[in-house]
């Protein structure tokens, strides 16, 4: 019989160093539950965050997936002892111990029932784990802000043939999911990538261009083309590198039936960006944190919907591909670096808790 220990190993950083300490294990709150976790995932924001709170260290990390150990009060979608991924939440006391409550590179996580996606046994840990963050980054942006129609429960096609969507950064680790999530919504996707085009076209793309090998207007051109016999007014913008949010914006122009649409990209632009923009394309900033407020109905919604699409016989959705980090926690330093030089491409940094030496390959 598992007993819930009292306290756990977890990763403690800031901007200077990440290390393994001890931590007293969370307790949920009302509409949250505790996860044993099985694998940890990292994404970009965890080393830019830390930069914002440099004078203190906190438990970072977002993306968890494991087994139920414990429910809050009044929760009724999971019980002890079902598997699933999870986005916890970011940058936030929530009236817990400074930082130390939520975050995912630890044994024990805390999430929100909202952010917690059951796991089907098809789906490993270390897989799921690469899913939270970036795909209610994609479904927030491409449901909610671009207002497009949602797949249906089956997997397939909910619009027809004729509607387009262009995805910048189509193998990044949100860019892999808008382009599944959109092309199991119906839409005709034109993704954008570099060297790892091939990949893009595994996810369902119906056409990849190649970002190196055009300048911005070359660019703008050629996405008119493949968009040619079809409507495109939105267009989701998985990196903001350069001007590619406005060259999306004046495809999108082009390519929309009144010459109006929407530009989701999950960075900020500065106001000379904007200014750039044709006067009917709107810029729409997605930021993921909507998930634990405005948008917390909708991905409560989202996670039940995404289960079945994990399973869909016709085309199962992919969670991004993994590279498993050695010794688990102990390598989440290594992986921020990593991250930090711009070195990981097309995959995401996976770390398992029981390869962590301090878990005693637990």
């Amino acid at each position: 019989m598992f007993t819930l220990p009292n306290t756990q190993f977890g990763v403690l950083g800031n901007e200077e160093s990440s290390r393994l300490q001890t931590f007293d294990v969370p307790l949920p709150d009302s509409g949250e539950v505790l996860i044993r976790n099985g694998a940890v995932a990292s994404n970009p924001k965890d080393w830019k965050h830390p930069k914002r709170h440099n004078n203190f260290s906190y438990i970072e990390g977002s993306d968890v997936a494991g087994e139920v150990v414990k429910v809050g009060d009044g929760v009724t979608e999971y019980k002890v002892g079902e598997r699933v991924a999870a986005f916890t939440k970011m940058d936030t006391q929530q009236n817990k111990v400074v930082f130390f409550f939520y975050g995912g590179y630890a044994q024990y996580s805390v999430a929100p029932v909202a952010t917690t996606i059951p796991l089907p046994d098809s789906t490993s840990f270390e897989a799921g784990s690469t899913l939270p963050l970036a795909v209610f980054t994609a479904a927030i942006g491409l449901f909610v802000n671009l207002g497009l129609k949602e797949p249906i429960s089956s997997g397939t096609a909910a619009n027809g043939d004729t509607e387009g969507i262009i995805v910048y950064g189509a193998s990044s680790s949100v860019g892999a999911y808008v382009v599944q999530l959109a092309k199991s919504a119906g839409y005709f996707v034109v993704g954008v990538a570099g060297s790892s085009s091939d990949y893009v076209t595994s996810l369902g793309a119906d056409v990849v261009i190649d970002y190196r090998a055009h300048n911005d207007a070359q660019l703008e051109d050629a996405l008119v083309k493949a968009l040619s016999g079809y409507t495109c007014s939105t267009a989701y913008d998985a990196i903001v590198a350069g001007n590619s949010t406005v060259t999306l914006a004046r495809a999108v122009a082009k390519t929309s039936p009144n010459g109006s649409g929407k530009v989701t990209h999950i960075l900020p632009l500065s106001d000379d960006l904007k200014k750039q923009f044709p006067s009917n394309v709107a810029p729409v900033h997605t930021y993921v944190g909507t998930a634990f407020s405005k948008d917390e109905a909708f991905c409560t919604r989202f996670s039940q919907l995404l289960v079945s699409l994990l399973v869909s016989p016709t085309r199962p959705f992919q969670p991004n591909r993994v590279k498993l980090m050695p010794n688990g926690l102990a390598s989440v330093g290594e992986g921020l670096e990593l991250l930090k030089g711009n070195k990981v491409h097309g995959e995401k940094l996976v770390y398992r808790i029981a390869d962590t030496p301090k878990a005693g390959g637990a």
